[in-house]
């Protein structure tokens, strides 16, 4: 016995409407919100998405090679996959937007974003991922753009033959030094602890550039300085307290990552950390909530396990529908 299974053609984006009452409005448009948007839309559901990007953070990522099936791919390219899979479905889509508030009006919610728009749904899958997290340090916020970056996927390609520097250990921050290495003249790192944290096959990646980085331990920035741009960092050993001041073309900040959650404050449970509190069916303090991805306390933030968990809370909404 054979089956000749095909998917649907691709689709294009169709515009979300607020006179329509979505089954599930998905917010956030990373690897658990797109994945949740495409088993929403399988399973029947009226589907609505609202996003200010598709990709989330993995448009950020150099490249991806620990995604099952697909031993390597740059980030870009694996958002727009699964935009364009999950677009063979009927999905709608509002973008470039950030949601403001939600509100709850007997047993339908409201979403109301940015731009004064307003969209209803009998339940809410909230997948808004995480950010940069910031130095919080004098003249970061005023070099921002102008030499201070939180991007090296982005921005990487400005500094060909520059000085710059990473702050930070983890993946993220070794994945920024492989990006700047190929075409920085200098590689100066600045981390927090006394090693690195990042996992041994991501560390092994940045040994073909050892010979043009200059690693700092136990070190933090402790103030960014310049005129116009960022021309030094004033770096601080935290068990010394001794400074010392670097001449930098730019400075990649890659020390974490903040919950998008603050519209959410005071409407669903959240734990000290910002990050929303949910149980092993994705389900918030807010029946017909559910939650998937970074934004979430499940440990371990990784992409599959987002996309999994985008796949669970379309079941679990699907679920509620099914029995209220």
């Amino acid at each position: 016995m054979s089956f000749d299974f095909k998917l649907p053609s691709p689709g294009t984006a169709v515009p979300m409407e607020e006179k329509v009452i979505y089954d599930t409005i998905i917010i956030g448009g990373g690897p658990a919100g797109m994945n949740a948007a495409l088993y929403g839309a399988r399973k029947g559901l009226k589907t609505g998405i609202i996003t200010f990007d598709m990709g989330g953070q993995v448009l950020n990522t150099s490249e991806v090679e620990n995604y099952i099936g697909t031993p390597t791919i740059l980030g870009p390219d694996m958002a727009d996959a699964w935009k364009s899979h999950m677009l063979r479905y009927n999905v709608e889509l509002y973008e470039f937007v950030h949601v403001d508030r939600i509100e709850k009006e007997d047993r339908l919610f409201k979403v109301h974003t940015d731009d004064g728009k307003v969209f209803t749904a009998r339940t809410l899958i909230l997948a808004t991922g995480k950010r940069s997290r910031p130095m919080n340090v004098p003249g970061e916020k005023e070099f921002t753009g102008r030499g201070v970056a939180y991007c090296a996927t982005c921005d990487a390609p400005l500094y060909g033959g520059k000085t710059v520097a990473v702050v930070g250990g983890g993946n993220s921050a070794i994945e920024a030094i492989v990006d700047l290495g190929k075409i920085a003249k200098k590689i100066y790192v600045f981390q927090f602890l006394e090693d690195f944290t990042a996992d041994k096959a991501v560390r092994e990646k940045i040994d073909s550039y050892r010979d043009k980085m200059e690693i700092f331990f136990n070190t933090m920035v402790a103030r960014c300085e310049g005129e116009n741009k960022l021309t030094h960092a004033v770096i601080r050993n935290r068990l010394t307290g001794e400074e010392k001041t670097i001449s930098l073309d730019g400075l990649f900040v890659e020390i974490g990552l903040i919950p998008n959650t603050e519209f959410l404050k005071d409407f669903v449970e959240l734990n000290k950390y910002g990050e929303i509190v949910v149980d092993k069916h994705g389900a918030t303090s807010v029946d017909g909530i559910v939650a998937a991805g970074d934004v979430t306390d499940v440990p371990f933030k990784q992409i599959v396990i987002a996309a999994g968990e985008g796949a669970r809370a379309a079941l679990a909404a699907s679920d509620y529908l099914l029995s209220h």
